[in-house]
C-alpha cells in the first residue's frame, strides 16, 4: 500500500509539472493587452518656482512665504501638485540643500 501511494504521488507531481510547463497556470498568451490611457500631466499647465530647501523649510511654509499669507488651496491639492511636479519625491520628505519645483498659485 505504501508503494502504491508513493507511485501515485510521484505521477501526480510529474503530471502537474508537465501541465505547468506546457500550458501554464497563468492567463492565455493570446489575450489582447489593454494599455491604460495616461492623463496629461499638470506640469505643463501648472506654474512653478524652483526653490532650494534650507533648514526649517516645509512645503507649507514655502507656499505661505510665496503667497505672503495663508494657503490658497486645500492641503491635499498642494501635496498632489508638488508630487506631480517632482516625481518620486514625497512632500513630507524634503531634503536640505536640494532644489524642488514648488507650485505657484494665484491669490
Amino acid at each position: 500500500m505504501r508503494k502504491w501511494t508513493s507511485i501515485v504521488a510521484t505521477l501526480l507531481i510529474v503530471y502537474t509539472a508537465y501541465h505547468d510547463v506546457t500550458k501554464g497556470t497563468l492567463g492565455h498568451k493570446h489575450e489582447k493587452t489593454v494599455h491604460a490611457q495616461h492623463e496629461k500631466t499638470k506640469e505643463a499647465s501648472l506654474p512653478y518656482q524652483i526653490v532650494e530647501i534650507k533648514a526649517g523649510d516645509t512645503l507649507l511654509s514655502l507656499i505661505e512665504q510665496q503667497q505672503k499669507g495663508p494657503l490658497p488651496v486645500p492641503m491635499e491639492t498642494l501635496i498632489r501638485d508638488f508630487e506631480s511636479l517632482n516625481p518620486g519625491v514625497k512632500a513630507t520628505a524634503l531634503q536640505i540643500g536640494k532644489s524642488y519645483k514648488i507650485p505657484m498659485y494665484r491669490k
